[in-house]
C-alpha cells in the first residue's frame, strides 16, 4: 500500500494506508499483557485456529504473572475475611445481594459457567472463539481479575493446543460482558460440553473431557471469582468487530482496484485521481484512496489514448467520486482501528481488584458499546462501498461512451450476458442497506431490569460481517464485468498493473463468448478475493 503525505496549514501529515494483511505472523509467539495487542496481530493469530497443523505459543509480559499473583492474593484475603465481594460470595445480577456460604463459593463458580450456557444458533467459527480467548487472556493478565496463576497457565495450555469450545453465535446482548458465549467457551475448561480440536488433517468434535485428556490436562476446579472472570468481558463483541475491520481493510483495497479496472474499461477520466484535486479536497481518506486509484491506472494506457480526443466532459458519479466515497470508508476503518486497539487492551471484567490499594471496585467496563458502535459504522461503510460498486456495474451494462455492447455480450438478445449478474449485485446491495440500521441504538432490558441498558454488540458484529460477505460478492461481480469489458476492447490494453489483474482473473474465469451459468464464476472470484489471490503481491 502507498504511504502518502497530506499538507495542511503548512504542516506535513502522514496519510496511513490500510495495512497489508498476509495472515502469516512474523513469529509463532504472541505476547499478552503489554497493552500493545493490535487488531492486526490479534486476527493473525486467531486464524491459526483454522489450520490443524499450525500452532503458536502464548507468552506473557514480564510483569504479567506478578500482577496476576498480586490480585489473586488480595482476593484470597477478602474471601478468608468473608468480606462481601460481588460474584465471589454473592449471587449474580439480580441476586447480587444474596450471600453465598463459604463452603459454596467454589460451587458458585461452576454454576455460573453452567447456567450461562444458554446460547443458541449456529456455532461460531474456530477463529472467532480463538480471538475471544486471546482478548480474554490479555485482560486477565493485566492483573485486575484475581485468577490464580495456575488457572491462567492451564487455560493457556488448552488454547495453545487448539482445544476450543463449541460456542453458539446468538444469546448475548453485549453488556455485563458477552456472558453466554464466554460461558460456552469456558465450559471446556471444566471438562464439560462439546469442543473442537485438531485431529490429523482436520478438526474433530468431541467431549471436552476427552479433548483435555488428549493434551494431558485435567478439568479445572475453579476458584473464587474464576468462573465469573472467564466469562465476563466484551470478548465476542470485540472479536466480531475486529474480524469485520480486518475483512473491510482488505476489501477496500479490492474496491479501489475494481474501481480502477472499471474506470479504465469504460474510458473514465484519469483526472479523478489527480493529486492536486485530491489535496484540494483535503480529507486523508480521499487522498489515500485517490492516489491508490491513480497507482492502478498509471499516467496513461492504450485504452485511455483511445478516448483522448473525444468530447466527453464528465463521468458519472460512481466513477468520478471514487476517491471521496472510498475515502470516507478509509477514514471509518482508520478510526475503527484506534478504537478496537483500545478495546482489545482494555480491562473489561467486573468487579476489579486493586492490590496496591487493597480494595475492590465495581464498574461497567464490560459494556460493549465501543465495539458495537465500530461494527455498526463498518456495516454502514461496507454498504456504501457495495452501493457504489453496484452503480459502476450498472454503468457497464450500457457503457456511457457507447463503445461496449449492452450487457457486455455479443449477439445481445440471443444472449443476455451479465444482465442477471447485475441483478444479483443489486439484490446484495439492497440486503446490505437493510442490515445497516445500527444495532447499538437498540437496548432491551434483561435480568429483571438490573441490566437495563445493553449494547447489542454481538448483533452489530454479526451483522457487519454479513454485510462484508455481501460486499465481497458485489466486488467479485464488478471484477468479472470489468474484465469482460476489457476483453471486449481488445486489442487496446489497460495499464500494466491493471493488465496484471486482468490476467489474474483469467487464470480462474474465461471471457464470456455466449451465455453460461454465472453463479460458479461469481462464487469462485469471491473465494479468490477471500483467499487474497486477486491483487498481485
Amino acid at each position: 500500500m502507498l504511504q502518502q503525505t497530506s499538507k495542511s496549514n503548512g504542516q506535513s501529515k502522514a496519510i496511513k494506508s490500510r495495512p497489508h494483511l498476509d495472515f502469516a505472523p512474523s513469529a509463532d509467539t504472541i505476547t499478552l499483557g503489554e497493552s500493545s495487542l493490535t487488531p492486526t496481530s490479534l486476527w493473525k493469530f486467531a486464524r491459526y485456529a483454522l489450520e490443524p497443523h499450525k500452532h503458536f505459543h502464548i507468552e506473557y509480559s514480564p510483569d504479567a504473572m506478578s500482577r496476576v499473583s498480586a490480585a489473586c492474593q488480595l482476593l484470597e484475603k477478602m474471601v478468608a475475611a468473608e468480606e462481601p465481594v460481588y460474584g465471589v460470595n454473592t449471587g449474580f445480577g439480580h441476586f447480587a445481594n444474596v450471600a453465598i456460604k463459604p463452603e459454596k463459593v467454589v460451587e458458585l463458580q461452576k454454576n455460573i459457567v453452567r447456567s450461562h450456557c444458554a446460547g443458541v444458533g449456529e456455532l461460531l467459527p474456530r477463529d472467532m472463539v480463538m480471538a475471544m480467548w486471546l482478548i480474554g487472556l490479555n485482560t486477565i493478565c493485566r492483573g485486575y481479575s484475581g485468577l490464580r496463576p495456575s488457572t491462567l497457565k492451564a487455560v493457556t495450555k488448552m488454547v495453545e493446543a487448539g482445544v476450543l469450545g463449541c460456542v453458539p453465535s446468538q444469546g448475548s446482548v453485549g453488556a455485563s460482558g458477552d456472558l453466554a458465549p464466554g460461558a460456552h467457551a469456558a465450559l471446556t475448561v471444566i471438562g464439560e460440553g462439546w469442543c473442537t480440536a485438531p485431529d490429523g488433517d482436520g478438526f474433530s468434535r468431541m467431549q471436552a473431557a476427552t479433548a483435555l485428556e488428549r493434551i494431558g490436562a485435567k478439568p479445572l476446579e475453579l476458584g473464587p471469582k474464576e468462573g465469573l472472570s472467564l466469562i465476563n468481558g466484551t470478548h465476542l463483541s470485540t472479536a466480531l468487530a475486529v474480524k469485520a475491520w480486518s475483512e473491510g481493510s482488505y476489501l477496500l483495497r479490492v474496491a479501489n482496484m475494481a474501481a480502477a479496472l472499471t474506470l479504465e474499461a469504460l474510458g473514465g477520466d484519469r483526472m479523478t485521481s489527480a493529486e492536486p484535486t485530491l489535496r484540494a479536497h483535503g480529507h486523508p481518506g480521499t487522498i489515500a484512496c485517490g492516489l491508490e486509484l491513480g497507482w492502478w491506472l498509471g499516467e496513461s494506457s492504450e485504452l485511455s489514448a483511445r478516448h483522448r480526443d473525444s468530447h466527453w466532459i464528465q463521468d458519472p458519479y460512481s466513477l468520478r467520486c471514487v476517491p471521496q466515497v472510498h475515502g470516507a470508508v478509509w477514514e471509518e476503518l482508520d478510526h475503527s482501528e484506534t478504537v478496537l486497539e483500545r478495546e482489545i487492551n482494555a480491562v473489561t471484567d467486573n468487579p476489579l481488584l486493586f492490590p496496591d490499594e487493597g480494595m475492590v471496585r465495581y464498574c461497567g467496563n464490560f459494556h460493549a458499546i465501543y465495539p458495537a458502535r465500530v461494527s455498526d459504522r463498518l456495516a454502514s461503510a461496507f454498504a456504501t462501498l457495495a452501493s457504489i460498486s453496484e452503480r459502476r456495474i450498472s454503468q457497464s451494462m450500457r457503457a456511457p461512451r457507447g463503445h461496449l455492447p449492452t450487457f457486455l455480450i455479443k449477439d445481445g438478445g440471443l444472449n443476455s450476458g451479465f444482465m442477471m449478474a447485475h441483478v444479483s449485485a443489486a439484490a446484495l446491495v439492497s440486503e446490505c442497506k437493510s442490515q445497516s440500521f445500527p444495532a447499538s441504538v437498540d437496548s432491551i432490558p434483561t435480568n429483571v431490569t438490573q441490566e437495563d441498558h445493553v449494547s447489542m454488540g454481538p448483533a452489530a458484529g454479526l451483522k457487519a460481517n454479513r454485510v462484508a460477505d455481501n460486499l465481497r460478492r458485489v466486488l467479485a461481480i464488478e471484477l468479472l464485468t470489468a474484465a469482460q469489458a476489457l476483453y471486449l476492447t481488445r486489442p487496446d490494453r489497460a495499464s500494466d498493473r491493471l493488465e496484471a489483474v486482468y490476467e489474474r482473473i483469467r487464470e480462474f474465469v474465461p471471457p464470456m463468448e455466449q451465455d453460461r451459468v454465472l453463479t460458479d464464476d461469481i462464487e469462485l472470484i469471491t473465494e479468490k478475493i477471500q483467499q487474497r489471490k486477486i491483487i498481485p503481491e
